[in-house]
């Protein structure tokens, strides 16, 4: 990554507060699996801003965005750490990890429903995690995070 894109996304970072990590004084609480009714619920909604984010149709996350993360930051800050992230390259097709359904995500959101879909990417040594993060606002799940990792894995065996 150059060093201007590097900063930007430094910059862009530094103005996002959306962080989904409590801090040592505030323990959230465990998640559970939720029921087949939930994860189905869950898994179209996830799917749906997946497509979104796959499409570059970022603006339309946005404007589906929960209040949680309208309130933790801006649209401009969304939509640039959206473009950002999906610079990181994974690996294609992805699979369907698991489900975290929880009142709290962070202690700066309020009490709620809230789930975290994560789905998993693997090939050619590499692995790639997708959470989508979302709040339940007026009967349906609305996005509220992305997170991407990548991790490249070297064999002891390559030349």
């Amino acid at each position: 990554m150059g060093r201007i894109a590097l900063f930007a996304l430094l910059v862009l970072l530094a103005g996002c507060r959306v962080s989904f990590t409590p801090s040592q004084e505030d323990k959230l609480p465990a998640s559970t699996a939720g029921t087949a009714e939930e994860q189905e619920a869950a898994r179209k909604a996830a799917e749906g801003y997946l497509a979104l984010i796959d499409s570059q149709q970022y603006q339309k996350t946005w404007e589906d965005a929960g209040p949680a993360l309208k309130d933790m930051t801006s649209e401009f800050v969304w939509v640039n750490t959206l473009k950002l992230t999906r610079k990181i390259v994974l690996p294609e097709g992805r699979k369907l990890q698991g489900f975290g359904f929880s009142t709290r995500v962070d202690a700066r959101v309020p009490e709620g429903e809230y789930v975290v879909v994560q789905y998993l990417r693997r090939a050619d040594g590499a692995t790639g995690t997708e959470k989508v993060v979302m709040q339940r606002h007026e009967g349906r799940w609305m996005i509220i995070g992305y997170f991407v990792h990548k991790q490249v894995n070297f064999s002891a065996d390559a030349d």
